[in-house]
């Protein structure tokens, strides 16, 4: 399973996926919209031209913008748990 984080950093949002990864020693990847031009200009083409985060990837799926409500439902689906 893959799972990567388009986020920015000291986003709300972002930080507390990335912290809930973390503590459960899941592996991801976290690109920072701030840095990663081509994370940027993929968040681009997933909004139609707005830039947003946070964007949870995980194998082929794409939770655009997820509330917390959202990513724990996602990641008790997938038996992921802090």
């Amino acid at each position: 399973m893959e799972i990567t984080i388009y986020g920015k950093k000291g986003h709300a949002h972002t930080v507390a996926f990335k912290n809930f990864l973390r503590m459960a020693d899941i592996p991801f990847v976290y690109k920072d919209l701030a840095i990663d031009e081509a994370a940027m200009k993929h968040t681009l083409e997933i909004y139609e031209g707005d830039l947003k985060f946070p964007t949870l990837f995980v194998d082929d799926e794409i939770y655009k913008t997820p509330s917390s409500d959202l990513f724990n439902k996602v990641m008790k689906e997938l038996k992921l748990r802090g």
